[in-house]
Formats: C-alpha cells, structure tokens, sequence
C-alpha cells in the first residue's frame, strides 16, 4: 500500500518544461523528503 503515489506528473512555467512525466510511490511508513535549492519551486501549485 502507498501514501502517496504520482502518475505522470508534467509541470511547466510558461514553456519551460520543470518536470517531465514524472512518476512514484511512496509505500506506508516511509519517509519522504523533496530536495531543492531555494527558488526552485517545491512549493509551487
């Protein structure tokens, strides 16, 4: 089973292409981080 689990996740900015097709899963009772300098939108919507 999985807390988390992502499918062909896409991101752009305008045209830019930040993430491409992306996909994962993170099973129950792991621990998850999201690595990035600052600025380099892990907190974006």
């Amino acid at each position: 089973m999985y807390s988390l689990e992502v499918r062909n996740l896409t991101k752009t900015f305008n045209k830019v292409v930040a993430v491409d097709n992306a996909s994962f899963e993170v099973p129950d009772g792991s621990i998850f981080g999201l690595i990035g300098r600052n600025g380099a939108g892990k907190t974006t919507e």
